[in-house]
């Protein structure tokens, strides 16, 4: 797993490690849903397939499939006035990306799935309370997001985790 400086503070709070994560009702209809592929090659959640579904050329799968597997995770229920929240918020994001990946293990094109999970942190944001986790999952084939492969380049105002299968097993 790849991170940035603010998730790695995340991942080394007490809070992160005494967590036992969940996730809200309509986050698990995504899960439960699963993951298709398409006739292109490209690898969709389930949940997140359009109804009319554009032809993705091959030289643009990991840019369709981040466009369209694009999650918001709730937050809601984690209470974000607690000093806990943001380690709680990431270790949800974590295993909602993880779980994902760990279903789509096996699957024509999945040896290069990634899942971008992202946090807001800036606390002291207006727009603070409206965050949740967003995580997108993509494959490193055709044009993909180039701009997760420097994490460091985001501001403190993220923190940014980037897992492919390897993680499933650290």
């Amino acid at each position: 797993m790849r991170t940035n400086a603010a998730m790695r503070s995340l991942l080394g709070s007490a809070a992160f490690a005494a967590d036992q994560p969940t996730v809200p009702d309509l986050e698990q209809d995504t899960l439960d849903g699963g993951w298709t592929v398409e006739p292109g090659g490209a690898l969709l959640l389930v949940g997140h397939r359009p109804g009319h579904m554009p032809d993705i050329p091959t030289e643009a799968l990991g840019e369709g499939e981040y466009e369209i597997n694009d999650v918001h995770v709730s937050l809601d229920d984690l209470g974000r006035e607690t000093a806990d929240f943001l380690p709680r918020a990431a270790s949800r994001g974590l295993y909602f990306a993880r779980r994902m990946l760990a279903a789509a293990h096996g699957l024509p094109g999945s040896e290069t799935l990634l899942a971008a999970v992202a946090i807001h942190v800036d606390v002291d944001d207006e727009d603070f309370a409206l965050q949740g986790a967003t995580i997108r999952f993509f494959t490193r084939r055709g044009s993909y997001p180039s701009w997760f492969d420097e994490l460091e380049a985001y501001n403190a105002r993220e923190a940014i985790a980037v897992l492919n299968l390897s993680d499933l097993t650290t």
